[in-house]
């Protein structure tokens, strides 16, 4: 590894834990300040909802550290499915994601910040839903994730083409409603959609909801950049002859399509090719024809 890849890295890896810890925190000292809490998406979602079902059902409480000890247990073989399925680096950067997450909502405490019940259930559900929309929008930003159904959502995207947001949506408004049930709060219910309509917003203002990208390339180095793109990101490339506006100089423009997380990949080849290389990415609805829809790099 050279020093270039160490140190971006380090950044990957530095972003995960700072949005990982903005998650948490969302959740633990917004969402759990209600009485019934409101419920976050994902797995923490689950968390909640079993929690409530033992308090409401069973008369038990498992405390705080049974979120985490449960957000934990049920990412194990998600995991493994994201290792073989997605890819090992994004993995092995959910996984951290995951200890983190795990270790901020079973061990850290509570504060509520002087907020208290009542109207003020609304302010909660919104700051909550930013924050931890930041955390995850953030962590997909770096080329990873929350964990749980972050990585099934971006399975079911590789293998079946399917929206990561829309998967995401639907799994969550499940949790949304399944609460709303077991506590008999149609309030709860109607809060925690409002947090999930936000946190989707926020989180796709941070990384796009697309799954795919074309990027536009206008360098002086298009056959080095061909001979990288083909070889490290094994994607076709088409070539145009284009002329400045300003000084007429002539140029070629590489054009590729690409999936959202390769853009970093790509990013990184054509500016060690060419420092001052112009790059324009556009997301992506649909494409048809030859594009192969593999694992993340």
């Amino acid at each position: 590894m050279t020093k270039k890849q160490f140190l971006q890295e380090l950044k990957t890896f530095s972003a995960v834990v700072f949005f990982t810890f903005v998650y948490g925190f969302g959740v633990i000292w917004f969402l759990e300040q209600t009485s019934p809490p409101l419920f976050t998406g994902g797995i923490p979602g689950l968390a909640q909802l079993f929690r409530s079902i033992l308090m409401t059902y069973f008369d038990l409480d498992p405390g705080d550290i049974f979120l985490g000890i449960f957000v934990f247990l049920v990412n194990v073989p998600i995991i493994i499915l994201g290792w073989f399925g997605v890819s090992k680096k994004f993995t092995l950067y959910s996984l951290v994601s995951v200890v983190i997450q795990s270790t901020v909502m079973g061990f850290i405490s509570r504060d509520n910040f002087g907020i208290t019940q009542g109207l003020d259930v609304f302010s909660l559900a919104v700051i909550g839903g930013i924050v931890t929309g930041i955390g995850i929008g953030g962590a997909l930003r770096f080329g990873s994730s929350t964990g749980g159904i972050d990585i099934i959502a971006q399975y079911f995207s590789l293998k079946k083409g399917i929206s990561v947001g829309y998967i995401s949506l639907i799994l969550n408004a499940i949790i949304a409603i399944g609460g709303g049930l077991v506590l008999k709060s149609g309030a709860i219910a109607a809060y925690t959609t409002i947090r999930i309509i936000i946190t989707t917003l926020v989180t796709d203002k941070i990384h796009t909801a697309y799954n795919f990208m074309k990027v536009e390339i206008i360098t002086n180095y298009s056959e080095q950049l061909i001979e990288e793109i083909l070889v490290n990101l094994h994607r076709g490339v088409t070539l145009l002859d284009v002329k400045g506006g300003y000084k007429k100089t002539e140029r070629t423009m590489v054009v590729v399509a690409i999936s959202t997380y390769e853009l970093g990949a790509l990013k990184q080849i054509v500016y060690q090719r060419d420092p001052n290389a112009f790059m324009l990415a556009q997301p992506v609805r649909y494409i048809f024809g030859n594009f192969q829809k593999k694992t993340i790099v």
